[in-house]
């Protein structure tokens, strides 16, 4: 018998029990040494993980305009910072991928969450993982989205792609784990929730 994947109803329930009975830890490589630099006041924030099902599954990413007001011209995941009125950080998840991909939270299933991280942006962002179906439509925010990549888990888990990027924070030189993506890198902070995803879920999973 194969095992199951997530294109399947056995695979899917699979990855719900995983996410649930995970022990949190910090998998991103800039925790440690970004502590001292970070807010005492950290703003709660969400972000969408959201996995397409289909023969090969992807991840869906956004590349962000600059006229966004953070991280500007960078690859992230759907999110943002919670309003007042979501329940929880998977309310706030799906209303930003609504408000910035155009997605219905009833297209998404929530899977799960995996561990939250501190940017040096004063954030504290909790990773929701979601599915869809492969032939959603989605309606980018101009505004906010240049546009929507889908990157298969292959790309993903391929050491080819990674690479040790530097980068410049307070006068000071960093290095990180980043993925290139054609002509994008995907750093920072959704680098670091992908390496705690790609850590969390095993590959027979998402093939």
């Amino acid at each position: 018998m194969s095992e199951p994947h997530l294109g399947t109803a056995a695979g899917e329930a699979e990855l719900v029990a995983l996410l649930a009975r995970r022990l949190p830890g910090r998998h991103g490589d800039l925790d440690a040494r970004l502590q001292a630099g970070v807010p005492d006041r950290l703003a709660p924030a969400a972000v969408l993980v959201l996995l397409e099902r289909g023969p090969a599954y992807r991840l869906v990413l956004t590349k962000r305009t600059h006229q966004v007001f953070h991280h500007k011209g960078e690859v992230s995941f759907a999110g943002g910072v919670a309003d007042p009125g979501d329940a929880d950080a998977r309310a706030t998840a799906l209303r930003e991928a609504h408000e910035e991909l155009g997605l219905e939270p009833g297209a998404v299933r929530v899977l799960g969450e995996l561990d939250q991280l501190v940017t040096v942006t004063g954030f504290l962002v909790t990773p929701v993982v979601g599915a869809t179906d492969a032939d959603v439509i989605y309606r980018p925010n101009p505004a906010e989205v240049e546009r929507v990549l889908q990157v298969t888990m292959r790309h993903l888990r391929d050491p080819d792609h990674w690479f040790d990027d530097e980068r410049v924070w307070r006068g000071e030189v960093h290095r990180l784990r980043s993925c290139r993506f054609g002509e994008d890198v995907i750093w920072g902070a959704t680098s670091r929730i992908l390496q705690n995803f790609l850590t969390v879920v095993p590959p027979h999973l998402l093939p």
